[in-house]
């Protein structure tokens, strides 16, 4: 059993209380923080009192103990640490399929067909107001490989913002099911479609479209997997009324796909691949219809390598074939599980990009495929110098927020913050100019 689902989950009035552990603080009812150092919680006057929260003191990280809400820390935990728990985790698969958007599947002959569960549809119907006001929804897609933690950030951001309005412990808002740290197989498959609870309601509520995760090959998905084993169920049983409440929800489901045949990949054997849906079909329709693409990223070392060549691939690929699209995205590069021991600085995001985009600067002189593009638009009277220039051609604009690995958990809530404060600016923008 994790340590989340060890915790009764209960409403509370003002934060996660326990209280005061101080030696005779008289006072039971004060306001009180925990402190995982010390595992201890106190309020602030009996804080100040503790010998390891002195001035200057610093815990085994290097920086000073730190004071937290409790629930901050439950929340935080219950995503960081996930159940490893066989049975829950089929449970949980099972019901995050409601929030799958589209995807790749086959046909009777094991050939490539688009299927649509309308999620986006639903979600919209869901949160229609009475006035039936027209609305304008913001589409943020998160990609990343396989391991970096994308379903995590994106679980997150909905936790940090159904937090400032619903003091329990469990979130009231559907979330991805976070996978393993450097887990090689993807958790989820195909493109799953989340609310952000903090603009859900409004006339331009932002949708978080979390992509199944680079790099996992021909590997079958967590999720794909208990998919397969239920149609096996399905077919084989004579009477469907006697199935699992969960396996006969599937056979719901299945009445509201939408199929379309992919024509252009029959009798090609790459591009019939799961690995090229993923790695090139879906990026490449993301980017063509979101306002912001945010790409997580665990090690900022390998952006020129690895992720580079793809940002401006994916981009000049939907770029050449979507003429009419009005505004270019947004991207945004979270470097997630970022090490403590970084310059204070780069918790700045400003800092962050300026680093991240200087370490990157020539790399248009260095790299074969970005040069090709360059050549192209310099040919077409665009300037460029740098490859923040290049990266322009593509993107409204290109921001980098980090995101630090467990342990400081208002700094990780901080970070959170930011993050969203960046995808609500950016959509903004994106639908001012839409609207021009």
């Amino acid at each position: 059993m994790s340590y989340a689902s060890s915790i009764s989950s209960y409403p509370i009035h003002g934060s996660f209380q326990e209280p005061c552990e101080g030696d005779g603080c008289p006072q039971s009812a004060r306001k009180t923080w925990y402190c995982v150092s010390c595992d201890c919680s106190f309020c602030d006057l009996c804080w100040e009192k503790q010998p390891a929260h002195r001035p200057k003191k610093r815990g085994a990280d290097g920086y000073g103990h730190e004071k937290i809400d409790r629930l901050v820390v439950e929340r935080y935990r219950s995503i960081l640490e996930p159940s490893s728990n066989l049975e829950e985790q089929e449970a949980l698969h099972r019901d995050d399929e409601d929030t799958t958007w589209f995807g790749i599947g086959r046909d009777h002959v094991d050939g490539p067909v688009f299927e649509d569960y309308g999620r986006f549809a639903a979600l919209m119907q869901e949160s229609m107001s009475k006035s039936g006001a027209v609305r304008h929804p913001q589409l943020v897609s998160f990609i990343g490989q396989t391991g970096a933690g994308k379903s995590t950030v994106v679980k997150m951001l909905i936790n940090h913002q159904d937090l400032k309005t619903n003091q329990t412990l469990n979130s009231r808002f559907a979330a991805p099911l976070p996978g393993s740290v450097n887990d090689n197989v993807p958790v989820s498959a195909n493109v799953h479609l989340y609310a952000d609870p903090d603009s859900y309601l409004s006339n331009t509520p932002v949708l978080y479209a979390d992509c199944e995760g680079l790099e996992g090959g021909e590997s079958v998905p967590k999720a794909e997997a208990y998919k397969m084993q239920d149609k096996a169920l399905i077919s084989s049983t004579q009477r469907k009324d006697s199935l699992d409440p969960r396996v006969r929800k599937r056979l719901q489901r299945k009445g509201n796909l939408v199929s379309r045949k992919v024509k252009w990949a029959h009798g090609d054997k790459e591009k019939s691949k799961r690995e090229y849906a993923v790695t090139e079909l879906y990026p490449k329709l993301l980017y063509t219809f979101s306002d912001v693409v945010v790409f997580v990223l665990r090690n900022s070392k390998t952006f020129e390598s690895a992720v580079l060549t793809r940002l401006v691939g994916w981009a000049s690929a939907s770029f050449e074939k979507s003429l009419g699209q009005p505004a270019l995205p947004h991207i945004i590069i979270a470097l997630n599980a970022t090490d403590l021991a970084i310059d204070a600085s780069q918790w700045d995001v400003k800092e962050a990009t300026n680093t991240l985009l200087s370490s990157v600067e020539t790399a248009i002189n260095t790299i074969p495929a970005l040069q090709d593009h360059v050549a192209w638009w310099r040919t077409n009277g665009r300037v460029i110098h740098t490859t923040k220039d290049l990266l322009e051609c593509y993107y409204s604009s290109v921001t980098v927020v980090r995101i630090p690995i467990k342990g400081r958990y208002m700094l990780i809530d901080q970070q959170v913050e930011k993050l969203h404060n960046e995808i609500m600016v950016k959509s903004n923008q994106s639908h001012y100019k839409k609207q021009k």
